[in-house]
Order: C-alpha cells, then structure tokens, then sequence
C-alpha cells in the first residue's frame, strides 16, 4: 500500500525555469569566493567535483573545508522567494485529493523548505521536513540518507513514492523498493532510475490516482 509521498523540494515543488535555483546557485559561488577567499576561476570546477564526488557542494565544503555548514545554508538561501516563485493554486488542490502522508526530503534546510512551501501555498498539507541538517549534511544521492529517512518514518521502500527533479536522487530510492517520479525533465535528461515522468508536479494528482487504481486512500 502506498503511504508516503516524498516531495523533493527546488525545482520540484516550483518549476525549474523559476530562476530561484540559480541565485541560490550564484550565492554558492560567492560563498566560496568571498567566505573561503578561493580564486574565482577554480570555482566552477570544484564544484562540479564536489557535486559528483559528495553529492552536493556543502557535503565537499564540509569534509574538505570544515565549514560551518548552517551558516552556508543562510548565506545561500539569502535570496527574496517572491522574485522567482508564487502560489500554485493547482498543486494545492491536487494535494488536497490524496490521503497519502507527504513530507519533504531535501538536501536543502528546513527554514528554506518551510519558506519554500509558504509562498506556494502549500505548507499546510506537509507533516514533516527532512532536510539537510537531519541528516548530517550526508544528502541524496548518499544511500544512508534514504534509509535512515525510512527508518524515521517505520517503513519499507514500497510504501513510499520518491517525487524529484534529478535522475540520479531517485536510483538510490528505487535501490530501497520505493516507487519514483521525475519531474519536468529536460528532453535530453537522464531518467533511469524513474519509474514515471510527470510533465508537471500539479499532475501528482493523476499519477497516484493510476498507481493505486483509482484509490487513494
């Protein structure tokens, strides 16, 4: 029986070409050059290093750099939400016709989530945020992140839905027996690992309404 549906947060929640992804991007790369002092033509470099070797640029600046990593998360999620994000009125109501819990799984922080869901509207049907700092900054795509969310919530893999914009964050939901959905991907993306492509996240709605045949509850 399907009782989860794990919401990703950034660009899915809001759409990808909201903008908000990349000043929160930019911010990152001002972090590193303005907080650690590194040469601005290394940047890009070590953080596409850290993205694939630990799976986000905090994780690398954490091990490699001993960063206080919530000073880093409210230096690069200082950004106004409402010049690149709003209410989905859609979404809501799709939410509103699925019994299923919902919670956030995010490598972002809680504070950020929970504005995240604010502006969209959409706070009041989540009962849980897991985010970075939960997990010790050890963050998708880190295997353990995802079973020791499952643990945290008393479940196996198949009683959950992994919903998320990036391929490779859902093999490692799909390694633990959870069912996954990506999220607006781009035409040339990678989707192994996705079980279903949803053109947009107010379609939630209509794939778990398929998944469980008709049956939400």
């Amino acid at each position: 029986m399907l009782e989860y549906l794990i919401f990703d947060l950034d660009e899915t929640i809001y759409p990808r070409g909201s903008g908000l992804m990349q000043a929160i991007s930019e911010r990152i790369s001002r972090y590193m050059i303005e907080r650690l002092a590194m040469d601005p033509t290394t940047v890009p470099g070590l953080r596409r290093m850290y993205w694939e070797k630990y799976g986000t640029t905090s994780r690398g600046l954490q091990l490699l750099h001993e960063i206080d990593v919530e000073d880093y998360m409210r230096y690069v999620h200082d950004v106004c939400l409402t010049d690149y994000i709003g209410a989905d009125p859609e979404l809501d109501q799709a939410l509103y016709g699925l019994q299923q819990r919902k919670i956030v799984f995010t490598n972002a922080t809680e504070g950020h989530a929970r504005a995240v869901l604010n502006v969209v509207g959409v706070a009041h049907h989540f009962e849980a945020i897991y985010d970075a700092l939960f997990f010790g900054n050890e963050v998708k795509p880190a295997l353990g992140a995802y079973q020791r969310l499952l643990d945290e919530l008393s479940v196996d893999g198949s009683a959950c839905l992994l919903i998320e914009d990036a391929a490779r964050n859902l093999r490692p939901a799909r390694e633990l027996g959870m069912l996954t959905a990506l999220v607006d991907p781009p035409p040339d993306a990678e989707t192994e690992g996705a079980d279903y492509c949803l053109a947009r996240i107010a379609d939630i709605g209509h794939l778990v309404k398929k998944i469980v045949g008709g049956n939400t509850a």
